[in-house]
């Protein structure tokens, strides 16, 4: 039996898009093609993959069961062609990274040192937008790497490598009157505004007291510091900010009573696709940040 890299992409497209239509049009080949590649398929292998009775193909028990060996093979493939790309290409002119505004600089200062040194003719470009963005512009090719908060089931050619873990804390100005408390319990936390950072809201722990009924909700992580440092409410924000040389002092940690050993830790990802073949530069910061746990 010999698989072919055509027939378990056609599979892998039929299985994706649920749709051999669909399949077929995002491959760019005949329908026709697509169904006899994978009735092929499905004869080298000895089973039925697809249950064909409905409007739709719909996997069977077998083929949902086989759809992670034939993903594996060809991430695998997929890393191998750009490793490969990676070694014979040209010395690209330049790296664009996207990192979220949320992740410490620390991990990238020794890491681009470096890079200064190793490609110094090759230019920089450094992102900062949210972690959600921070995939979209890795999945539309307008970013080589992605430094963001961990998502969740990413599409299976965005490979990643988690770094470590940022710790959130509960954070106000300490002129707040939150910040005259030794301990704080939700229903205080609800009298006062909540500032929030959009792009975390799905990332973070959810809890009661993260829905208060007081919010300024906003997409820039520089104005949620800059409104914090002025008063205007609560946020939670990565512990490193109380450290941070232009508020420190100036912001304090609260301490929950529902939660006095808590802290939110939040994974932090490494994130790149399959189907954006870096260059020597970019490989090379890849495997340096990968190298660089938090």
């Amino acid at each position: 039996m010999r698989l072919s890299i055509e027939q378990l992409n056609a599979f892998y497209e039929v299985a994706s898009e649920r749709s051999f239509s669909a399949a077929a049009r995002k491959l760019k080949k005949s329908q026709s093609a697509l169904s006899i590649a994978v009735a092929n398929l499905e004869t080298d292998l000895g089973v039925t993959l697809f249950d064909r009775t409905g409007r739709y193909p719909v996997l069977t028990h077998n083929g949902k069961s086989l759809l992670r060996d034939a993903e594996a093979i060809l991430q695998q493939c997929a890393s191998m062609e750009n490793r490969a790309y990676g070694l014979a290409a040209e010395l690209e002119n330049e790296v664009t990274l996207a990192i979220d505004d949320t992740i410490p600089f620390a991990l990238l200062a020794s890491n681009l040192n470096e890079f200064a040194h190793q490609f110094p003719f090759v230019d920089l470009n450094l992102l900062h937008p949210s972690s959600s963005y921070v995939q979209n512009l890795v999945e539309q090719k307008n970013a080589g790497l992605g430094i963001m908060c961990a998502g969740e089931n990413y599409p299976a050619h965005i490979i990643f490598k988690r770094l470590g873990y940022v710790v959130f804390a509960n954070v106000v100005h300490k002129d707040h009157p939150l910040a005259k408390f030794e301990e704080v319990t939700f229903e205080q936390l609800s009298q006062y505004r909540n500032l929030v950072y959009s792009p975390l809201q799905n990332v973070l722990p959810t809890s009661e007291y993260l829905s208060g009924p007081r919010q300024w909700r906003m997409e820039s992580y520089l104005n949620l510091i800059h409104m914090l440092s002025s008063g205007l409410g609560w946020a939670t924000v990565p512990k490193q900010v109380l450290s941070d040389s232009k508020v420190k002092g100036e912001l304090v940690e609260l301490h929950l009573t529902s939660y006095p050993f808590t802290e939110w830790m939040v994974g932090v990802d490494l994130i790149w696709s399959t189907e954006h073949r870096l260059g020597k530069a970019a490989e090379w910061l890849k495997g340096a940040l990968g190298n660089t746990p938090l």
